[in-house]
C-alpha cells in the first residue's frame, strides 16, 4: 500500500472475502495514547470465521500498521509512527487533501437546483435554509470530482407578482430609475408587495377579513379571480402591453438585483438562472393537449383548469385560472416537462418539504399527459426530471414557521447585520473574529453553516443567538478552531504526540464522510465530522504541527460544504 491510499478505505477494501467485508474501522472521540483505530468485524463470531482470521492478518502484516491487540472484546491498531508523520508532513504543507478524492463522482455531471425564490421580496431565513442546503450538496459533490452547475428556477410570473407590481404603483415610486435613498431594492419591493396584500386583506379583497381560507398563502391566492389591481397588470402583462411590461421588468430586477447582492455576501453565485415566463407557451400547449385528452378539467363555476389527482395530500391541482394566468403548480409543471438542456445532467432540487405534495402530483401528471421527455437522467419515481428531490424541513420562530407572506420574517440581510454587531459588542466573541484569517467573512459563514449542522428533513426553530452558541452552531465552531492559536511547545518527535497522530488521522475520514454525503445528497454526515474535530481542537492547546495539520484540514471542510466564500 501506498502511502497515498485512505487506510479507512484499505482496512474495509483489504478485507474483502468473496463477496463478504470482513472489517472495517472507527477513530477514537478523542486521542488516545496506545492506538489509533479500532477495528470493527463485520461477522458475528469473527474468531470462528475463517475468512475474518486471514482478513485481519493480513493487515496486522501491512507495513503501515505497528501492531494490533486486544482490550477485552475491542480489537485495537496502532498505525506505525514513519506512515504518521510521513502523512503529517504532506498535510502540515497543505497537501494531501484537496483532489484527493475526485474519484468518487470523477465523470458525472450534476445541474443542483436551489435558491428558486420569487421576484416580489427580499431573501428571509427560511431561503437561506435552502441555500445552505443546496449550495453545500453542490459543494461537496465538486470536492468528490463531479462538475456542477448551480441553476435556479425563478417564480416571475403570477398573482404574487401582480401584487408586487400593484405594490410598486401604490408607492408611488413606480417612475423611479432606482429606489431612493439606502434601503436595498428588493427590501423596497418586498415592502411594497406585503403592505398591497395587507391592505387587500384588510379590504376584504384577498382571501376576506379574515383570510381563514388559506390565502394567506401566495400559491394559495393563486387559485381565485381578486378582479383588482395585481390581475389586471398581470393580465396586461400577458398580453403585452409596454407600459405594464416595462413595470414588470422592472420590479423584477429590482428583486433580482437586490438579492444576487445579498448572494454575493453569502458566497454564492449560480451558472443558469432561469425564469418561469419563459415557458409560457408550453403552459398553453399542455392546458390544451390535457384538457383534449380529458387529463384535465375545468372546475364547475370558475373554469379553473383542474387536474383531479386522486390523493388525499393534494386532491385538486390548480393550474390555469379562467382568465388564463397559470398558478405556480402549471409553470412548474411546464420547466420541468420541458427540461431542456439536461442531457447528460444528473439533476436534483432542493426545496421545502411543504412542496412534497406539490412535486409528486406534478411528477404523477407529467406521466399521465405523456410529455416525458427523457433529458436529464429521469426520476426512478416517474415525471421525468429532477432525478432526485432533496426536500428540506421548514425554518420555524417562536414556533411558528417562516413563509414569505407572512409580515416579520427575519430576512438574511437583517440577520448578517446582528451576527455583525453582536460579535463586536462582545469581547469574547471579537476576539476570535480578530484571530480569524478571514474575519470579514465570519457573519456570512456562521449563517449559513447553522443549517448545514441540522438533520434536513426537520423543521428547525431558529433565533439569531443560537449561531453564537457553542455546539449546534457549526459556524461558530469552524470560527473558534481556525482562529485557535498554536499554544503548545513544538513537538520532537510528532509521531509521539496523541493529539498529532488524532489529526492525522481524522483527516484520513475526510474521505469517508465526503463519500457518504455524495452518496446521500445530504451534508450532514461532513457537517457533524467538522463540527467535532473543530470543537476537540479549539479546547485545548495545541503544537504548531498540530496545528499546521488542523489546517489543512479545516480549510478542506470549509471547500467541501460551499463556506470558502462566505
Amino acid at each position: 500500500m501506498g502511502y497515498a491510499m485512505n487506510i479507512f478505505d484499505y482496512i474495509e477494501d483489504g478485507s474483502v472475502q468473496g463477496e463478504k467485508v470482513c472489517w472495517s474501522a472507527r477513530s477514537p472521540y478523542q486521542p488516545r495514547g496506545d492506538f489509533d483505530l479500532m477495528l470493527v468485524p463485520r461477522v458475528p463470531a469473527w474468531e470462528e470465521d475463517d475468512a475474518s482470521r486471514r482478513a485481519l492478518e493480513r493487515i496486522e502484516a501491512e507495513p503501515w500498521v505497528e501492531k494490533v491487540g486486544r482490550d477485552g472484546g475491542e480489537m485495537l491498531l496502532r498505525l506505525d509512527s514513519g506512515w504518521i508523520e510521513e502523512r503529517g508532513a504532506a498535510l502540515e504543507a497543505g497537501e494531501g487533501m484537496n483532489g484527493s478524492n475526485h474519484d468518487l463522482a470523477e465523470g458525472k455531471r450534476y445541474a443542483v437546483y436551489f435558491w428558486g425564490a420569487n421576484t416580489t421580496k427580499a431573501l428571509h431565513i427560511g431561503h437561506l435554509r435552502n441555500l445552505a442546503v443546496g449550495h453545500g450538496i453542490g459543494a461537496a459533490l465538486e470536492q468528490a470530482g463531479a462538475r456542477v452547475e448551480r441553476r435556479s428556477l425563478i417564480c416571475d410570473v403570477g398573482r404574487s407578482m401582480g401584487e408586487a407590481m400593484a405594490g410598486v404603483v401604490q408607492s408611488g415610486r413606480d417612475a423611479q430609475v432606482w429606489p431612493e435613498g439606502e434601503e436595498k431594492s428588493d427590501h423596497f419591493v418586498g415592502a411594497c408587495y406585503a403592505d398591497y396584500v395587507t391592505a387587500g386583506r384588510a379590504a376584504g379583497i384577498v382571501g376576506g377579513r379574515d383570510a381563514d381560507d388559506g390565502a394567506e398563502d401566495s400559491v394559495a391566492r393563486e387559485s381565485s379571480l381578486y378582479n383588482d389591481k395585481a390581475d389586471e397588470l398581470m393580465l396586461r402583462v400577458l398580453s403585452g402591453d409596454q407600459e405594464s411590461l416595462e413595470l414588470w421588468s422592472k420590479t423584477r430586477a429590482w428583486v433580482i438585483s437586490g438579492q444576487r447582492k445579498t448572494l454575493g455576501r453569502l458566497g454564492i453565485a449560480f451558472d443558469r438562472v432561469i425564469f418561469e415566463s419563459d415557458f409560457l407557451p408550453e403552459v398553453l400547449e399542455l392546458t390544451n393537449l390535457g384538457l383534449k385528452e380529458g387529463t384535465l378539467t375545468k372546475r364547475y363555476g370558475d373554469d379553473m383548469v383542474m387536474y383531479e389527482t386522486e390523493r388525499e395530500e393534494l386532491e385538486e391541482m390548480p393550474l390555469v385560472r379562467a382568465d388564463g394566468l397559470p398558478t405556480q403548480h402549471m409553470r412548474a409543471l411546464a420547466y420541468w416537462a420541458a427540461a431542456p438542456e439536461l442531457d447528460d445532467f444528473i439533476s436534483l432540487q432542493v426545496c421545502g418539504n411543504e412542496w412534497v405534495a406539490h412535486v409528486t402530483c406534478r411528477r404523477q401528471l407529467i406521466d399521465a399527459l405523456g410529455v416525458v421527455n427523457g433529458n436529464g437522467n429521469g426520476s426512478a419515481k416517474g415525471g421525468g426530471p429532477p432525478t432526485f428531490d432533496v426536500f428540506h424541513g421548514m425554518v420555524a420562530r417562536d414556533k411558528t414557521s417562516i413563509t414569505s407572506s407572512k409580515e416579520g420574517a427575519l430576512l438574511v440581510d437583517d440577520l448578517a447585520d446582528w451576527l455583525d454587531g453582536a460579535i463586536e459588542a462582545d469581547a469574547e466573541l471579537a476576539a476570535v473574529r480578530h484571530n480569524h484569517p478571514e474575519a470579514d467573512r465570519l457573519p456570512a459563514r456562521i449563517a449559513l453553516a447553522y443549517f448545514l449542522l441540522q438533520p434536513t428533513s426537520k423543521r428547525v426553530d431558529f433565533e439569531p443567538e443560537k449561531l453564537l452558541r457553542g455546539k449546534g452552531s457549526l459556524g461558530w465552531d469552524l470560527a473558534r478552531a481556525q482562529a485557535h492559536p498554536a499554544g503548545g511547545e513544538p513537538a520532537g518527535a510528532p509521531a509521539e504526540d496523541p493529539d498529532y497522530r488524532f489529526a492525522v488521522v481524522q483527516a484520513e475520514l475526510h474521505r469517508r464522510h465526503l463519500r457518504s454525503s455524495v452518496e446521500s445528497l445530504d451534508v450532514i454526515p461532513l457537517a457533524r465530522y467538522i463540527s467535532h474535530f473543530s470543537r476537540w481542537y479549539a479546547n485545548g492547546e495545541r503544537s504548531p504541527e498540530v496545528e499546521r495539520v488542523a489546517k489543512t484540514l479545516l480549510d478542506q471542510g470549509v471547500r467541501s460544504l460551499g463556506l470558502e466564500a462566505a
